[in-house]
């Protein structure tokens, strides 16, 4: 009888120190910053500058007005390179990256690259170094429109630090907030990038957790 009651008290106890270790855990003793124009509502909240992941992409023929749309929402979390056509020569500006793929492969299996090319005329811009990458599946490749290109990258850079490059990784959380910038051409960059993408992927499980906690006691 004794036993029956150690175990019901540990159920009943479980879930406040469960939460007692998610609030002490490095999940909550690592803040990474927003990046980007903040602004205060009425109840004086930051609102923090959110990025598009839907573009509109105009067909080129003439006779169809159709505007198709291509989005990134099917990644909760992602990390974006803009790659500007004036780099080409510069393949080396992926050096960190390239270095994961060909080396250590199974650190980045997880983590969705999103590739923004550039296109005039319907043809991309990019070089041709890009199309080595295919091999990693979670690399995705993605072809703008000039003008498109052009305003994604004002959005995604807007208020960077005049030491961010247009050039670098931008980590994105599922809220669409900017939260890190990342030199590809180094692989301690590269390092970096990983660790605080699965740190937020830690914090989105965690909130997940939180809210189905929530809905059951309201079912209750």
């Amino acid at each position: 009888m004794k036993n029956k009651k150690w175990i019901l008290l540990l159920i009943i106890a479980f879930p406040s120190f469960f939460w007692l270790i998610l609030e002490t855990s490095t999940i909550n003793s690592r803040k990474l910053p927003f990046y980007g124009p903040k602004n205060l509502d009425q109840n004086h909240d930051t609102i923090y500058h959110v990025v598009p992941d839907r573009f509109g992409i105009q067909t080129i023929t003439p006779s169809d007005s159709a505007i198709k749309y291509l989005s990134l929402d099917t990644f909760p979390i992602y990390a974006i390179m803009f790659v500007s056509p004036e780099l080409r020569p510069d393949a080396y500006r992926l050096t960190g990256l390239w270095e994961y793929i060909n080396y250590k492969k199974t650190k980045i299996e997880g983590i969705p690259f999103v590739l923004v090319t550039k296109s005039e005329n319907g043809k991309s811009l990019a070089y041709d170094e890009l199309k080595n990458l295919d091999s990693a599946k979670n690399i995705q490749f993605l072809t703008l429109q000039s003008s498109i290109f052009e305003n994604a990258v004002k959005s995604y850079f807007s208020g960077k630090p005049y030491y961010i490059d247009y050039s670098f990784f931008v980590l994105v959380d599922q809220n669409r907030h900017v939260r890190g910038y990342y030199d590809a051409r180094y692989v301690s960059e590269m390092k970096r990038l990983i660790e605080e993408y699965q740190h937020l992927r830690l914090k989105e499980e965690k909130q997940k957790l939180i809210e189905t906690n929530e809905i059951k006691k309201s079912e209750k």
